[in-house]
């Protein structure tokens, strides 16, 4: 009994799982390595209604749909809230630039008679 059950196993021994991992020939025909990452069957949806309806998302789908909305809502509020910082910093410089200008002009003032217009 043990023969048999060795002998099945051997008969179905494969020496090609090697040449399963040197996936060069899938980039030289520029196919991604992973061949279920992306193709008709897997980018498609998995039924259509022949009415024309569109087919509701699946639970991942719909989890990265709305993850994905979030991080366009988190980018949006993040770049408004930087555009706001930019002005406060642009009016900043700009304030002290004219405090610094005010301060130049009252110090250096002509003195004696040359203030005094005719």
């Amino acid at each position: 009994m043990l023969g048999i059950n060795l002998f099945r196993n051997i008969r179905h021994f494969s020496t090609s799982y090697c040449l399963r991992l040197d996936m060069s020939w899938r980039t030289l025909k520029k196919l991604p390595l992973n061949p279920m990452d992306r193709g008709v069957l897997t980018d498609g949806a998995d039924y259509i209604f022949l009415d024309g309806r569109p087919t509701p998302f699946g639970m991942k789908q719909k989890r990265k749909l709305l993850l994905q909305r979030e991080y366009a809502k988190k980018i949006v509020e993040l770049s408004e809230s930087l555009d706001i910082a930019k002005e406060r910093y642009a009016m900043k410089a700009g304030e002290k630039e004219k405090n610094l200008k005010h301060v130049l002009e009252r110090k250096l003032r002509p003195k004696g008679n040359k203030n005094v217009k005719d």
